[in-house]
Formats: C-alpha cells, structure tokens, sequence
C-alpha cells in the first residue's frame, strides 16, 4: 500500500475509533445518572481500551502524513514500544523543524524550542504511558486485576491504572492527547503556526491537566445524578398535572 493510501487508512480508524468513544462515552454517562455500577464499570473500562487505541491511530495518522518525512517514519516505525514511537516522533519532528541532527535533540535546540520540547515530552512521559498500560491491560483481558508481563504475578502499580480511570478523567485526557496532536502538526506541518499558537494550546491542555490533578470526578457524577434525579422529578409531576386535568 503506499503512503497516501495508507495514512487515509489511518485517517478513516482514526475517525471511527473517536465515534466509538463517543458512543461509550455516552453510555456510561447515562449508566453514571443511573447509578448502575456494573455497566459503569463495563463502560468506563471499555472507553479506557478505544482512548488508547486511538494514541496508536493518532500516531500512525501523523508519521504516514506528507508533512512528516518518510525516512523520519522509517526511524519511528523501527521502534520498539508505542510510547518509543511517540518519543521518536516527538524528536524527528523538533530536527526537522530546526534543522538539527535528530541525534543533537533537544541539545542543540535554541532555548524557547528546547522548553517546548520539554513540555511536550512531559505530556508523553505523565499521560501517555499510564494510558499505553492501561490499554495494554485490557487488551490482554486484564479487566480486573493487571499482570506482570510475564503474567505470574499481579502488577499493583497497573492495577491502580486501572481503578483511577473514571470517564471524566478519561475524557480530559482525551482533550489533552488532541491539543498534543494539534502542536506536533503545527510543527511538522506549518511555517509559523507552532511558535504563534504554541502558548494558546499549551493554556488548554494544561487547564485539562490541572482539572485531572483537582480529581473533581466525584462531584461531576454526584452532579449527572442529580439532574437526572430533578429530571425524573419534573416529568412525573408534569404526568400528574396531565391526569389531573384529564388531558390523558
């Protein structure tokens, strides 16, 4: 298949994979104004495997576009982890941009550059990762309990992955994940837009970052019940207003 070809393949699993999490998403938000546990559990671990299933889509959609240079995709691809990838891509698309030996990244990168990078490598490192073993846990059927890689034993610190993810946070990663996106096309892809806009997409991912950090989960859910509670209140006062005066 060639390049073109491919990166629309990767465009269209993109695409499908974001209405997949859509559609869940929705779902449990309906389970969590029910407060049916089992299917929010069901659901939320469900929306957990599509959200890292599309880092690896997002991934691919960036290194096979045209904007990205093929031998830089070559180098990306020979890596043996996704989150190798993403750190791979991360560096390739700095050289290109600065025209700097991807090799000298980020050592030779003028100063404002090089805490750009910084700051979006720390997305990969903070974000990234928890949600590549997350995802990596579900797909091997670990729903429940997550295992070492050997699968002999549990894993405590992946297991706790696994138990903090709520769909609110899962969904501010999700906005995270697209404001990263959105910088690393800026840079490979436009001659001015990364610098100028640099600090207004930066603003918004940190505001999803600081939001996760306040953990405001909880109250969010508490909030859906509720309304869904005042909800249920008004269209059984509105039923008895309807027999009442004999309209049904």
């Amino acid at each position: 298949m060639d390049r073109t070809k491919r990166h629309n393949a990767h465009v269209r699993n993109l695409e499908a994979l974001e209405t997949a999490f859509e559609v869940v998403s929705r779902s449990c938000k309906d389970s969590i104004r029910r407060g049916e546990n089992h299917e929010i559990l069901a659901l939320t671990r469900t929306c957990a495997l599509l959200l890292g299933a599309t880092l690896e889509d997002r991934l691919m959609t960036i290194v096979s576009s045209p904007y990205f240079p093929q031998d830089s995709e070559q180098r990306v691809m020979k890596e043996r982890t996704v989150l190798d990838m993403w750190h791979r891509v991360l560096t390739e698309a700095f050289a290109v941009r600065y025209k700097v030996p991807h090799s000298k990244i980020p050592s030779l990168l003028p100063f404002t550059s090089a805490a750009h990078f910084a700051g979006m490598k720390s997305v990969l490192d903070n974000w990234v990762e928890p949600l590549i073993n997350v995802r990596n846990s579900l797909a091997h059927g670990q729903w429940i309990v997550a295992f070492n890689e050997e699968r002999e034993k549990a894993n405590q610190r992946r297991t706790q992955q696994l138990n903090t993810q709520t769909l609110w946070h899962l969904r501010l990663q999700r906005s995270m994940l697209i404001h990263l996106e959105r910088l690393i096309f800026d840079l490979i892809a436009t001659q001015y837009a990364f610098e100028r806009d640099f600090d207004k997409h930066w603003k918004n991912l940190r505001a999803a970052e600081v939001r996760i950090s306040m953990n405001k989960s909880k109250e969010w859910e508490l909030l859906l019940r509720r309304r869904h509670q005042r909800g249920k209140r008004h269209i059984g006062r509105n039923y008895r207003r309807l027999i009442e005066t004999g309209q049904i």
